[in-house]
């Protein structure tokens, strides 16, 4: 589904304008959708007061339309202005046509009386910023939308919740915590990625009069991942193939004490329909990796006695392979292991967990590596490898990743809730599936594996990187429904996803 950025939505409400659309038309609709979603959610709607907090833009004019349709259903409402008196000639409009029944309160002067009235209020309605907030929120506007935080009644946003940051997601002190957002023609970026999502409440997507033509042809940067990728993405093998076609993964991953990310991005990257799977292991590992994973080969490194022996066969094991995946519970090994692989492997690889904290301890270390890369960092190992906090992390996850996959070119998995996945190229995908019941130790190797299988069998880094961050997800609800999120386990994902991939059969030629 396509994200629509801040001037993406203003590129296409111009498109609908040259095809005969006014922008009083799209107006005009959007206050109706607006009405009738807070009228539908309040039933029965005769006796009820509703007070619509209005900026002095645009937004403030859906807020007008909207007052006007809910006063004509006999709905109580009030219109408080909190930046005075409208300032566009659309707004402008639409203000002068507001039924003398709807009471109008200025924000500044008549503080109290606005007030009161969103204190006896059933609904609060937030038309002050929608989706042209940028920056941080003062004033009149942060009082009223800070005071409508205090209150128990249900709270509806236009297109966004006044001080949410459209593009990035980004949320502003004091922004207003909607329970359901009323967005316009298409989602925004803020809409599914977190922290806006958590202030959005329910996203309904309403249509307002841009043509869908021009909808369906808008090109944007921003996607959030639906159940149509995954068939799209997976092919039916070739009636002849042999385990050879079906991807060659080398796994360099696991220590002594941690053999068990190994052994989950292993089974992972089994059940994800890999032909031969070859885990390069420290030899005191082997027996229980072996036991563990007995469908793999092993190489068996021997460091302390056979150093340039098993240095040579690493290397000679990375040529054979299609495919890489690093750093799941490499531990201290990294520094010996992570400088052979990066310098040598001629395949696409995954760098997950230490190969990533590697990174991190050398920076400038990927300017010499030009392999398809794909990076699925945690917000720590993010923060880490950003030389920043995880709050600042977290503040603007889109605009993280989006930055880390430029600066690297490579493909940033940045996981958590609504996992962003950015490519080097501008793309950039959101996803919507998993829980939090997934935020237990293990669960990003098995991601790691999952996206190592897919990466050898030929997908293209971004695109493995989004199929494998959805069907993770998709694995994780699933394991949610069966066990809750409480009792569910990492090892729990890797054993429904075959359920998984019965629900999304590969498309035919």
């Amino acid at each position: 589904m396509k994200l629509f950025c801040r001037d993406e939505m203003q590129r296409l409400e111009m498109a609908a304008v040259t095809a005969g659309v006014t922008l009083a038309q799209l107006m005009e609709n959007a206050g109706a959708a607006l009405a009738q979603e807070v009228e539908s959610r309040c039933r029965p709607a005769l006796g009820k007061r509703v007070a619509v907090l209005c900026g002095k833009g645009n937004n403030g004019g859906d807020g007008f339309v909207c007052a006007r349709h809910l006063s004509q259903k006999g709905i109580a409402c009030v219109v408080i202005l909190t930046q005075g008196e409208p300032a566009t000639d659309l707004s402008r409009e639409a203000f002068a046509h507001l039924p003398q029944q709807v009471r109008v309160l200025s924000g500044g002067e008549e503080k109290e009386a606005a007030e009161a009235a969103m204190d006896t209020a059933d609904v609060i309605v937030d038309c002050v910023f929608g989706f042209s907030f940028r920056g941080e929120l003062s004033g009149v506007p942060a009082h009223f939308l800070g005071y409508a935080g205090n209150l128990a009644c249900l709270k509806v946003s236009a297109d966004l919740p006044s001080g949410v940051e459209c593009d990035t997601g980004r949320v502003s002190a004091g922004a207003f915590r909607a329970d359901v957002t009323v967005t316009f023609t298409g989602k925004k970026p803020a809409n599914v990625s977190y922290p806006g999502k958590e202030f959005c409440g329910e996203t309904v997507v309403r249509q307002v009069g841009v043509p869908p033509a021009l909808v369906e042809g808008a090109e944007t940067r921003l996607f959030e991942t639906d159940d149509s990728f995954p068939a799209a993405c997976l092919a039916l093998p070739d009636p002849q193939s042999n385990k050879g076609d079906m991807g060659k993964l080398l796994l360099v991953c696991g220590s002594w004490g941690m053999a068990g990310a190994c052994v989950m991005a292993a089974k992972a990257a089994l059940r994800c329909g890999v032909g031969l799977l070859q885990i390069a292991v420290e030899e005191r590992l082997y027996p229980i990796l072996a036991q563990a994973v007995p469908q793999a080969v092993f190489l068996v490194l021997d460091w302390e006695n056979r150093r340039e022996e098993s240095e040579q066969a690493l290397l000679d094991a990375l040529e054979k392979c299609t495919a890489c995946v690093m750093g799941c519970g490499l531990g201290e090994r990294s520094e010996l292991l992570c400088p052979l692989v990066f310098s040598h492997c001629r395949r696409p690889m995954v760098a997950d967990a230490d190969a990533i904290n590697f990174l991190s301890r050398h920076p400038g270390f990927l300017e010499n590596v030009s392999i398809p890369l794909v990076l699925t960092p945690h917000p720590g190992e993010m923060a880490r490898l950003c030389d920043d906090s995880i709050p600042e992390i977290q503040s603007d996850r889109l605009g993280a990743a989006q930055q880390k996959a430029r600066e690297t070119g490579t493909v940033v998995a940045l996981k958590g809730a609504a996992t962003v996945i950015a490519s080097p190229d501008g793309r950039c995908a959101v996803n919507p599936t998993g829980n939090p019941g997934m935020a237990k130790g293990g669960s990003g190797d098995v991601l790691a594996g999952m996206a190592g299988a897919f990466l050898s069998q030929g997908l293209a880094p971004f695109e493995t990187a989004v199929l494998a961050a959805y069907l993770h997800g998709r694995a994780g609800d699933l394991c949610a429904e069966k066990y809750t999120q409480r009792a569910m386990l990492p090892t729990d994902l890797i054993d429904v996803l075959p359920e998984v991939f019965r629900e999304f059969p590969p498309e035919r030629p």
